[in-house]
């Protein structure tokens, strides 16, 4: 990131004008937008007084904090994530913001990181909390003004998603209408010039990014059609979309895992214990479906941030005690079942873990 980029960022962070900015330093407010636009640098005698206005350090104003690399990115995110068990939310957030703050030329480090914490938060059911998501959203806004239109793409998901969870649904249509209808899939286009230029490991990963994300696409669509088709009673329909996603997920090696939790919604509206049991027990015994993908062919040139097995069934217990919290009607039938006692039980006790 440019000085100008530094000095515009952190302007627009501490909601000062340009000319409130020029006062202050006893310039005027032309000389400030072209410092934000490169188009001229502060004088060095200045440095000092644009970072304690700004509050933030020279060596940061001046961007001594380079772009961290893929490696570097990843490290930090499996450090949070290790932390995410051994620590509580509170800590653990602010540990990962002040990351997000050491790095502040690292958009990519920012957006993972926010996605974590807010997904965590979601969990846990801290992520309405005020002193959490505001400074959640106030990340998200910093990243909607990334050079990387893919992060400020990702960004304004993320931030639909918010909304939509929150039931604003005004909010969330203003987000959709900003994120850009892409008519060209440039995923294809860099595969097949990593290809062109010899980068055959590249183009493997970038192949099966594409597998993988369109995975989530086709699940994410044909688990929303099972809802409605239960919503109008279409028991047999719904059965069908069950089975294609059963398919679909067994084919793209997403593990037994996901194909399981596709059963859950079918096996809630019927009522069927026995299904209902098979699936939670299915939800604590395996490590989730990352490991199952780490272990594919399929997808053995993606790079994963690593939550092991261990860590990742811990977090299933807590997942699983927010998913089937005592208030929810749905599974009112499941709640005098000695099986389904003991499930919880024992996610109360992996969730213990993690305090």
């Amino acid at each position: 990131m440019k000085i100008g980029e530094v000095i515009r960022t952190y302007r627009k962070e501490k909601q000062m004008t340009q000319e409130e900015m020029a006062n202050y330093l006893g310039v005027t407010a032309p000389a400030v937008n072209k410092w934000e636009n490169d188009n001229s640098y502060p004088d060095i005698s200045l440095l000092a007084p644009i970072a304690r206005l700004l509050g933030i350090t020279t060596d940061t104003l001046l961007s001594y904090q380079d772009e961290l690399t893929e490696q570097e990115i990843k490290q930090i995110v499996t450090e949070l994530e290790t932390r995410m068990l051994e620590s509580d939310y509170d800590t653990w957030f602010h540990w990962g913001m002040s990351k997000v703050q050491q790095y502040p030329n690292s958009d990519k480090l920012a957006i993972m990181v926010t996605r974590l914490l807010r997904s965590y938060g979601t969990i846990v059911g801290l992520d309405n909390e005020p002193k959490y998501d505001d400074a959640i959203v106030r990340q998200y806004e910093k990243l909607l003004d990334s050079a990387d239109p893919d992060i400020v793409q990702e960004t304004l998901f993320d931030l639909y998603l918010r909304a939509i969870s929150r039931e604003e649904y005004d909010e969330a249509q203003k987000y959709l209408d900003q994120i850009p209808n892409r008519k060209i899939d440039t995923r294809t286009l860099k595969a097949s010039l990593c290809v062109r230029q010899g980068k055959i490991e590249e183009a493997y990963e970038a192949y099966e990014r594409i597998i993988y994300m369109s995975c989530t696409d086709i699940q994410n669509a044909l688990g929303a059609m099972i809802s409605l088709e239960l919503q109008k009673g279409e028991v047999e329909r719904a059965e069908l979309f069950t089975g294609k996603l059963k398919e679909v997920l067994r084919a793209l090696d997403m593990g037994r895992y996901m194909e399981k939790s596709a059963e859950c919604s079918l096996a809630v509206y019927k009522k069927d214990k026995d299904a209902c049991i098979s699936i939670l027990e299915e939800t604590l015994e395996t490590a989730g479906f990352s490991d199952s993908i780490r272990q594919s062919e399929l997808y053995r040139h993606m790079k994963f941030a690593g939550s092991d097995s261990a860590r990742m069934n811990t977090l299933m217990g807590k997942m699983l005690l927010k998913d089937y919290d005592e208030n929810d009607d749905s599974i009112s039938f499941l709640k005098d079942d000695k099986r389904f006692q003991e499930l919880i039980k024992k996610a109360a006790a992996n969730a213990e873990e993690m305090k």
